[in-house]
């Protein structure tokens, strides 16, 4: 019977040293494995981390970019503002000039604009301006310059400055606004430099 008892007992023992064995490499599997599990979750902290500091600071430069286009586009419609003002008080000066100051601008134009034989159409505001003398004044520049007289209308037209030459059913708008918004695109970017440089 010892020797059943022995065999038993070393059965047992190599089991038990078998059993300790494999515990002890089943821990040193879970050990490794929670520190790899512990390095990826340390990992993907690490990059959520990261990429949501990226997330923010591109946000935070989008933000920034549309807050500086924002601040631009409204800078830019002050300064279109400020240029219509600027339009809209020449005009106003144009309309409140003199009648000896007006009369000579009118005649400038008149030499620039008319080809000859048209008929003036005075704006309603100076039709006083266009007497006789100022009319054979205007006639005679005419003349030095080649062109045929122009004719005074009977009528006039609200323009708020300026006149209007007509010669068959083509007329020429020499309205101080008319004139003013011809060269207000030629005028602009000059304008805007005196205004904001």
């Amino acid at each position: 019977m010892l020797n059943t008892d022995s065999i038993r007992e070393k059965i047992l023992g190599d089991a038990r040293h078998n059993a300790a064995q494999l515990i002890s490499d089943a821990d040193v599997r879970a050990q490794k494995a929670r520190a790899a599990s512990e390095t990826r979750i340390s990992d993907a902290r690490a990059q959520s981390q990261r990429d949501v500091e990226a997330q923010a600071d591109e946000l935070r430069d989008r933000m920034l970019r549309m807050a500086e286009l924002d601040k631009k586009k409204a800078l830019l419609s002050v300064k279109r503002q400020v240029i219509v003002l600027a339009f809209a008080d020449a005009l106003e000066r144009m309309a409140a000039m003199g009648a000896e100051q007006k009369r000579e601008y009118i005649e400038k134009l008149l030499l620039a604009s008319a080809q000859g034989g048209e008929e003036l159409i005075p704006s309603a505001e100076d039709k006083a301006l266009f007497d006789p003398a100022f009319m054979a004044r205007l006639n005679a520049q005419l003349q030095k310059a080649g062109k045929a007289a122009v004719t005074l209308s009977s009528q006039d037209r609200p323009l708020g400055g300026g006149f209007v030459l007509k010669q068959g059913g083509l007329e020429i708008n020499c309205a101080f606004s008319a004139v003013l918004s011809q060269a207000r695109s030629a005028l602009e970017a000059e304008v805007a430099a005196v205004l904001f440089n």
